[in-house]
């Protein structure tokens, strides 16, 4: 043989045999299992903001529709569901006239979203054509393994502003009373 050939294929079978292959591949299995519970509180946070952003992008958008079309809007959250629909009768009722602008799906997991509104008994958010609130104002809060994670507090004038625990990890509303995560009106679970 030539010393090419011996020098140039000798070095060009440098390759790995399958035994090491196992190994390597084995060694990456253990350090993912490893690592996987410490990345899924970060997974789960991610899912809680994508909620989040979810319901203010909602609350937005019905303030807009009911500023463009000059009629009253009406933003119904229920389970894993969230209904945007022009109201002509301002009563927060999905009747058959009604028209349907958006629904949208949420999108988690586990936890569960409340709604507090001041009436108490509207269970709705009613924009008028000026983009306020026909109530006082609201809350949404959500709650994941019985503890509040934020809240979206809404004010008359339609504004927005998100809370989040304090050191006693409770989130409290203007008079000073904590959300309470027991009474649930909306379950995302």
């Amino acid at each position: 043989m030539s010393y090419y050939f011996r020098t140039c294929v000798r070095k060009n079978n440098a390759a790995f045999s399958f035994i090491e292959l196992l190994i390597a591949l084995s060694i990456i299995g253990i350090l993912f299992a490893i690592s996987l519970p410490m990345v899924q509180p970060f997974l789960a946070r991610a899912q809680d903001d994508i909620l989040q952003k979810q319901i203010l992008s909602a609350i937005t958008f019905a303030q807009h529709e009911a500023r463009a079309r000059h009629a009253a809007i009406v933003l119904r959250y229920s389970a894993n569901n969230q209904i945007i629909f022009l109201n002509a009768n301002e009563d927060g009722v999905l009747t058959d006239e009604s028209q349907i602008i958006s629904q949208r799906q949420t999108s988690t997991k586990h936890g569960e979203i409340n709604w507090r509104s001041f009436p108490h008994y509207r269970q709705y958010l009613l924009f008028s054509p000026t983009g306020m609130l026909q109530a006082d104002n609201g809350t949404f809060w959500h709650c994941h393994a019985g503890l509040p994670s934020w809240a979206i507090m809404i004010s008359k004038t339609g504004r927005t502003r998100v809370m989040y625990p304090d050191e006693d990890k409770e989130i409290k509303d203007g008079v000073g009373n904590a959300y309470n995560c027991q009474k649930s009106k909306f379950s995302t679970s």
